[in-house]
């Protein structure tokens, strides 16, 4: 009676020793995936996020391949409602450096994305952010088309006396660098008299360009445009694709 009870005692220490091991002695590498995965949240604020890479960092920072699905994310002050993003061969500094100077991508071998904007957002962020702090704005509006983007907004001037100014934008997008989406093939109109274009240049110039990915954490090569009834997707030339590997996810409460 006494070995079995030695015996049994055994058995249920080691059931408690080895669940602990396990989950410990990983813990070095995978704490690097987690803490990428962090990063990238405080880089992008989205609402949801799955990251997938094929292995966990390594010491010296190097991912073999990386895949991230966002949704509703912030990139200079405009919503993206999605962003995927797929990277091979990426060389970023050691993991022990990221909390003091944060992810620094020395190389990456190659990159692939996917972004959509919505009508909405761009009507909510963008423009708002252009032209919400001049109080003379109003009427703001955005209208996305398979054939463009047609803007428009009211601009009260007030001298001698009060004129609530129609203006309209209607124009086309085109991407520079690869990296930036410019207004493109535009024209203006002030209460429906086509304007100048040497008045329109100086008016569109101060809001280019729209949307500035050269900060983004990977050097992207953006390729086409297209348009949508309600949404705007802009693309490089091949679309990031997920794949089997460890998963993270973050979710906002």
């Amino acid at each position: 009676m006494k070995r079995r009870y030695v015996i049994l005692t055994v058995i249920f220490a080691a059931a408690l020793i080895l669940p602990l091991s396990a989950k410990a002695a990983p813990a070095g590498d995978s704490s690097r995936g987690a803490a990428l995965l962090n990063h990238f949240v405080k880089e992008f604020s989205p609402e949801k996020m799955t990251m997938i890479i094929d292995e966990e960092p390594g010491s010296d920072g190097y991912v073999r391949e990386i895949y991230m699905d966002i949704t509703g994310c912030d990139i200079g002050g405009v919503r993206i409602d999605s962003l995927k993003v797929g990277a091979v061969g990426v060389q970023m500094n050691p993991p022990m450096e990221w909390d003091e100077k944060g992810l620094d991508v020395a190389e990456i071998l190659n990159v692939h994305a996917f972004a959509r904007i919505m009508e909405k957002d761009l009507n909510d962020n963008l423009l708002a952010k252009e032209f919400g702090d001049d109080d003379h704005w109003n009427n703001l509006q955005v209208d996305m088309r398979p054939e463009g983007i047609y803007a428009r907004g009211n601009y009260l001037v007030t001298m001698i006396f009060r004129l609530n100014i129609l203006i309209e934008i209607f124009s086309k997008f085109k991407i520079v660098d690869g990296q930036q989406v410019w207004l493109d093939d535009y024209s203006l109109r002030v209460n429906r008299v086509d304007v100048p274009g040497f008045i329109t240049d100086q008016a569109v110039d101060k809001i280019q360009p729209l949307l500035d990915l050269r900060k983004f954490v990977f050097p992207l090569k953006l390729h086409a445009i297209h348009y949508g009834e309600d949404s705007l997707t802009i693309t490089s030339r091949v679309l990031p694709e997920p794949f089997d590997g460890i998963v993270y996810e973050y979710g906002r409460e």
